[in-house]
């Protein structure tokens, strides 16, 4: 790193002292360019390792609360492929924690009713627990989040009103572990999550959504970080063509 940063500044203060005003203002513009795209191939490579991580975590067996984050359901009310899988992770940690530790889990299915849907997506997942084998004391559904943050918050609220201290977990797809930690931890609750696994070909075309949903979520300090890099670049820039104005006159 230190020696292709040697080489790079090497190379902008040889263009500035030979290059015309248009030459320095055209290499500007390059140079901007370069590092806005080299940040985003960054932050593509530094949100793919993060999503893996996050996709391969397994909690502590010491939870009190798992939310499972809704999707879309059938038009017959049962479970998608993908919203089955979610609960089936959830399931099955509750089933090694108890294993392990002796101690019980209660679910918490979270997700409203949405326009084309014939029942909240939280009332299905209910449903499925139940024929799982899920006691129904140890399920308190949540039905009228929205989106994620909704999701985790309104969560929260239900586990608040019986344990503020309690240790949470929450299960999600592998694709959306991530994304999911960042909002629970952006709305100050402590929680570890899971991702159950999905077809690679849905994989693929989901992380790219999730990385355009990630940049947009953080929209305010990638840009403050660009402007800052950017603003470095030109000061640079302009330093050496002062310097090259002072040594010709």
């Amino acid at each position: 790193m230190g020696i292709c940063g040697s080489q790079t500044l090497y190379y902008v203060i040889t263009k500035i002292l030979i290059g015309t005003e248009k030459q320095i203002i055209k290499f500007s513009l390059d140079i901007c360019i370069n590092a806005t795209l080299s940040y985003l191939y960054t932050l593509i490579i530094a949100t793919l390792y993060c999503n893996i991580k996050a996709a391969r975590h397994i909690p502590k067996y010491d939870k009190d609360f798992i939310i499972i984050l809704g999707s879309k359901i059938k038009s017959d009310g049962t479970l998608t492929p993908l919203l089955k899988a979610r609960v089936d992770k959830a399931i099955d940690f509750g089933n090694k924690q108890y294993e392990a530790t002796k101690k019980k889990i209660v679910y918490i299915p979270s997700g409203g009713k949405g326009n084309d849907e014939v029942i909240a997506e939280a009332a299905a997942i209910k449903k499925y627990l139940i024929d799982k084998g899920i006691k129904e004391k140890q399920i308190i559904i949540e039905d009228k989040s929205t989106s994620t943050i909704e999701n985790m918050k309104f969560s929260k609220d239900k586990i608040d009103m019986i344990n503020k201290d309690a240790k949470i977990s929450f299960s999600t797809t592998n694709y959306h572990v991530f994304r999911s930690g960042v909002i629970a931890n952006k709305e100050g609750i402590d929680c570890e999550g899971m991702g159950s696994k999905t077809k690679w070909y849905f994989y693929s075309n989901a992380l790219i959504r999730e990385f355009i949903a990630n940049l947009v979520q953080e929209r305010k300090n990638h840009i403050i970080i660009l402007l800052m890099i950017n603003l470095s670049l030109l000061i640079l820039i302009a330093i050496g063509y002062c310097y090259n104005f002072l040594y010709i006159v």
